[in-house]
């Protein structure tokens, strides 16, 4: 064997304090965001609140059905009838769940916060989708700490939790049941797409299998869950307030962050001028600290209300008539407002993560105004293909109504081609019966 000694170049991004925090502050919330700054203010002396009571101000009450879900509806103003909060899931009952699972004495202090740093990111689905790095760099242990650290919550319920995504948390629900390395497995690992998409000739040409056994394993897939904390219970309900307010004028959609309390946040004059005029070193210092802390922390949240409200202007031009009652979303993809305004889809992600939208019919989750295109034609959301559906069988004939293979029909005659696998879907998501139940 041959020993010797080269030299290796490699490019490797890395993320500094700085940039975790800025990242940090864009995933914020409104009331997040108060707090931060509240806390800051209690422990800078450089940063002044001149306002009575910090944080943003009372909005709209939505009752659970439609926090966090898109809805329009023809003709009715929905204003006269909310009046208060929104009630918002709340989150502490997952995390002292997960926690609650692991054996504390076997990790460090910084793993354990870490892991809670960790449990805190995870989406509304339980994927988590936060890079190693910045969870190092955040928590301040090594990426290979991180990665032992997200391992472990991996083994925990519920199972698929922390997945990276629908395969792999597929995959671990799989491998739970001990079924690893199967057909199922096979199917799962490497077919997911086709499976969504009904091509179950492709699987059983790629695998070797009868249609029969891929029809098995597509069946078994169905048993499995998809999303790991959907449907989570909660003990209690906390309030949010949302964080964009969107208003009509003159024809013209304009949108505003729900922020204007920050104005009450300002740099203290009189501890500038102990600074400047102070002979202590060790006072210039220290203050001088605490100035660019402020300074680190108004720039962020400059460059988090730019990001935001870049956001929310594609969305007033894509989304208008949804806005005004007229149709269902149209497909947007996050990656489709990055691509437009040229920046990261995580950008996106992080930017609308846990914010809520007002506009005149109510209150949205932010997220929930990004949707793909359904079935084989651009232009026609998930949302849309569901009032199409409703509409046709809201016209039916009680006595003959429509099966999903005719409804999938009068959707192509419309220009909408979605196959019957997927009308049923979405006939069952809006929990409307099969045509032998709907008959008179």
């Amino acid at each position: 064997m041959e020993v010797g000694f080269g030299t290796l170049l490699e490019q490797k991004q890395t993320l500094s304090q700085s940039q975790i925090q800025s990242l940090e502050i864009l995933a914020m919330d409104s009331i997040e965001l108060s707090r931060m700054l509240h806390d800051e203010y209690l422990e800078n002396p450089i940063l002044e609140y001149t306002g009575t009571e910090p944080g943003p101000v009372k909005t709209q009450e939505l009752s659970g059905e439609y926090a966090g879900t898109p809805f329009y509806q023809h003709g009715e103003d929905l204003n006269e009838k909310n009046d208060g909060n929104i009630p918002d899931q709340e989150r502490d009952t997952v995390k002292t769940y997960i926690l609650w699972q692991l054996d504390r004495s076997r990790f460090s202090e910084k793993e354990w916060a870490a892991m809670e740093y960790m449990t805190d990111c995870l989406e509304d689905s339980g994927f988590f989708t936060t890079p190693i790095p910045e969870v190092a760099a955040a928590c301040g242990i090594s990426e290979e700490e991180a990665g032992r650290c997200l391992e472990e919550l991996r083994q925990l319920e519920p199972y698929g939790i922390f997945a990276q995504d629908l395969k792999h948390c597929l995959l671990k629900q799989i491998q739970v049941l001990g079924l690893e390395g199967t057909e199922l497995w096979d199917v799962v690992d490497g077919y997911l797409e086709a499976v969504a998409a009904g091509k179950i000739s492709e699987i059983s040409r790629g695998l070797k299998m009868t249609t029969a056994k891929v029809r098995k394993c597509i069946s078994q897939i169905a048993e499995l869950n998809p999303r790991p904390l959907a449907g989570f219970g909660t003990e209690k309900a906390s309030y949010i307030v949302p964080d964009i307010i969107l208003h009509k004028e003159d024809g013209e959609w304009y949108g505003e962050l729900n922020d204007s309390w920050m104005e009450d946040y300002k740099i203290n004059d009189y501890y500038l001028k102990m600074m400047k005029e102070s002979e202590s070193e060790e006072l210039v210092r220290y203050f001088k600290d605490k100035l660019e802390r402020v300074r680190f922390l108004m720039s962020s949240i400059e460059q988090r209300r730019q990001t935001v409200m870049a956001i929310v202007n594609l969305i007033i031009e894509r989304q208008k008539p949804f806005l005004e009652g007229k149709a269902p979303l149209a497909p947007m993809t996050m990656s489709d407002a990055a691509e437009t305004l040229g920046i990261h889809p995580s950008t996106v992600s992080r930017a609308v993560r846990g914010k809520y939208l007002q506009y005149p019919s109510g209150s949205i989750f932010m997220k929930s105004l990004f949707t793909a295109s359904a079935g084989k034609e651009e232009g026609v959301s998930a949302m849309g293909v569901k009032q199409c559906l409703k509409e046709l069988i809201e016209s039916e004939n009680r006595e003959k109504p429509f099966s999903d293979k005719e409804l999938a029909e009068k959707l192509e005659e419309k220009g909408i081609r979605v196959s019957r696998r997927s009308v049923a879907k979405y006939r069952e998501e809006m929990g409307i019966k099969g045509s032998f139940e709907r008959r008179m």
